[in-house]
């Protein structure tokens, strides 16, 4: 029987918290039999990812590997929209703490509701303190999201989903061309800005995108990603991603280059160089290293605009 949901899971050098994740994929809760297929994509891990996934297959039926050799997630994703047999994908990562409910609330969604899109919260697992440099301004790049607890017709473009906890129709991601390969992860690059692209087509055509609260996943951090220099990074290796966005999307152009992600970027370079002054002053450590981080995705954005027409 051809599957309602397939559940695509891309993987990159994660082996032990992947097993994790496709233990409760296993557990899940299925309102019918042959409603769901689970599809993992590894995306040329040098660790043992293989090793680990194919003891899973080898036990469920709905289980499927797949390798993609070329880096990128956005690859990664593209490969398992091309094998998922299923009207609906939703997507997730190997780092996903998965509820026994979870697609089973998804598929209520899409019979009560038969959305477009669709996708829910997204809650943060600090497994040990907090660093001393976190604020809440960080909450996106740990891919935290919490829209409220009432079900909401999305329109806009400032309440955008995630990888970790998505889905939407495969006939509509195959029409909007799928994921754009200049964006996602690529090994250990953390550009971002698949989903960002995908959203935004979304509401710009007008499509049902819907946001219900009660399918929310856990994000298992990883070590690094507690490290100063982990976010430093992001920010740096995300204005990669915002610059791409912004050239494909840009409807005001000088010299064939985005006219808005200039002048935005100079605005946000001078008022943020005006905070971390003012964090200093205040001896705010946390807020004046936000501050810096905001300097350098602003600076690497303006070169970058000077630099790629």
């Amino acid at each position: 029987m051809k599957p309602l949901i397939s559940i695509v899971l891309c993987t990159y050098n994660n082996a032990d918290s992947l097993a994790i994740t496709l233990n409760q994929l296993a557990a899940m809760a299925q309102p019918e039999p042959g409603l769901i297929e689970i599809i993992i994509v590894d995306n040329n891990s040098p660790d043992h990812t293989a090793k680990i996934t194919q003891a899973i297959v080898s036990n469920h039926s709905h289980f499927h590997y797949y390798f993609e050799a070329r880096q990128g997630l956005s690859h990664a994703r593209n490969t398992g929209l091309e094998k998922a047999q299923g009207d609906y994908i939703l997507f997730t990562d190997d780092d996903a703490e998965i509820p026994t409910h979870w697609v089973a609330r998804y598929i209520d969604i899409i019979r009560n509701l038969a959305p477009d899109c669709l996708y829910s919260k997204i809650s943060i697992i600090w497994d040990k303190p907090k660093p001393w440099w976190f604020i809440p301004e960080y909450t996106p790049c740990f891919v935290g999201l919490d829209y409220g607890d009432e079900t909401l017709d999305i329109t806009d473009i400032h309440h955008e989903f995630y990888g970790k906890n998505f889905c939407l129709r495969k006939s509509l991601l195959i029409e909007l061309g799928g994921f754009d390969p200049n964006l996602g992860r690529q090994g250990t690059k953390l550009a971002a800005g698949e989903e960002t692209l995908l959203y935004r087509k979304m509401i710009w055509a007008k499509k049902k995108v819907v946001y219900f609260p009660d399918a929310a996943v856990g994000h298992r951090l990883k070590e690094r990603e507690y490290s100063s220099e982990n976010i430093k990074k992001l920010f740096v290796d995300g204005a990669h991603s915002s610059h791409h966005i912004a050239k494909l999307t840009a409807q005001k152009k000088i010299m064939g280059r985005p006219a808005r992600m200039l002048v935005d970027s100079v605005k946000s370079l001078f008022s943020s160089t005006l905070l971390l002054a003012l964090a200093t002053i205040k001896k705010n450590t946390a807020k004046r290293y936000y501050h810096y981080l905001c300097i350098c995705k602003n600076i690497t954005l303006i070169k970058l605009w000077f630099k790629t027409p």
